[in-house]
């Protein structure tokens, strides 16, 4: 009971722009944020802190549990008061890598207080076409206890990385919100959503284009419809007219969550061969939608669908077989329903917000 108790004096979150950006991080900050609050709720302890850099004062929303305080650009007013918040708390979550050096000055400056990081993808994974690990950073890593990291494939590559023990990670998946399913159109539209920015290239939305042009040959009705906006999208559309598939090809940029919801209703599958996704919930949500899914064999995808139940999990170099999986699921619709429901059943069972909430407890609950 006294181990309880010297635990609920105080939970302080730090994170990087949650709420004046669109994105899966993003989203995710959110999620964890609702869940502190409903927790800290639940076990009767003081609201948790909410420290956001970038965000700003007109970016937070009004309703909210958590005590929450934007600080813009403002780099040395997010470290003081952290510093100063961390002398309260005793448990101290980081919402990315960047932030470690902060948690370790509060850790310095609060020795007892626990510091636990979230790590996403490829933020940890140390490959140069995203993101450099610092050279600081395995040796600052060694104060965290634990890492909770959204996937095996991400932990494993930071493990490997920064030379940590595996110990030292505990798995975290990310979660979605159920939704009232829209009525499902008989239309032949595959779906892939991303967002197009030029760091993006390992979604690997060019190999569906190819795969279409594969389609085309051999006579498959079918459309492709990206969701997303960014510099990729001329490109991606140049190599449609390339391929001569520019008429198959539909670019729908940004939409509405009511727009999106009529984009997942008038597919018959969802489809992206990414290899760098870190976990890869957009799976998730086309579950939710009915729809079953292709995912790339080359990251933390493939540990989430169960190729041949809910999903088909393909090398995203191998055009060929993409174009095959494409057109199996177009020529079998009750296949099709069948993996989407496989899907959509994993959601519910595994990744719903009832989970997320209760993984985080666990981590809260088994801190040293």
């Amino acid at each position: 009971m006294k181990k309880t108790e010297a635990r609920n004096d105080g939970i302080l979150f730090l994170a990087l722009d949650t709420y004046g950006r669109i994105g899966g991080i993003q989203r995710f900050n959110q999620r964890v944020i609702a869940a502190l609050a409903e927790i800290s709720g639940d076990k009767g302890w003081k609201r948790p802190a909410i420290h956001i850099m970038r965000d700003g004062k007109a970016d937070i929303p009004e309703t909210t549990a958590a005590e929450i305080r934007a600080f813009g650009r403002r780099r040395l007013g997010l470290i003081v008061h952290s510093a100063v918040a961390a002398l309260n708390c005793k448990i101290l979550f980081l919402g990315h890598i960047n932030l470690l050096p902060v948690g370790l000055l509060c850790k310095l400056l609060s020795p007892r207080i626990k510091l636990v990081l979230f790590v996403h993808g490829d933020e940890v994974w140390n490959n140069p076409a995203y993101r450099r690990m610092r050279f600081y950073e395995p040796l600052m890593a060694r104060a965290l206890s634990p890492i909770a990291s959204v996937s095996a494939f991400t932990a494993s590559r930071m493990q490997k990385a920064f030379k940590l023990s595996a110990e030292t990670f505990t798995l975290f998946p990310n979660a979605v919100d159920d939704i009232d399913r829209q009525p499902q159109k008989c239309g032949r539209n595959i779906l892939t959503v991303a967002r197009l920015d030029r760091h993006d290239r390992g979604k690997n939305i060019d190999a569906l284009i190819k795969a279409m042009a594969l389609l085309k040959r051999r006579n498959v009705e079918c459309i492709l419809q990206i969701v997303g906006e960014g510099p990729l999208r001329s490109e991606l559309a140049s190599l449609a007219c390339e391929l001569a598939v520019e008429e198959r090809i539909e670019f729908l940029g940004h939409l509405s969550d009511g727009r999106l919801a009529e984009a997942y209703a008038q597919a018959c599958l969802f489809a992206m061969p990414s290899s760098k996704e870190g976990f890869g919930i957009v799976f998730l949500e086309a579950w939710l939608h009915g729809l079953p899914v292709i995912c790339g064999t080359e990251d933390a995808a493939a540990e989430i669908i169960t190729d041949g139940v809910d999903g088909y999990a393909v090398n995203p170099w191998d055009i060929e077989a993409l174009a095959e999986r494409m057109a199996m699921l177009l020529a079998d619709p009750d296949m099709a329903a069948a993996m989407g429901e496989a899907g959509a059943d994993k959601v519910r069972s595994c990744y719903l917000m009832e989970h997320f909430k209760g993984n985080l407890e666990k981590i809260i609950a088994e801190l040293p």
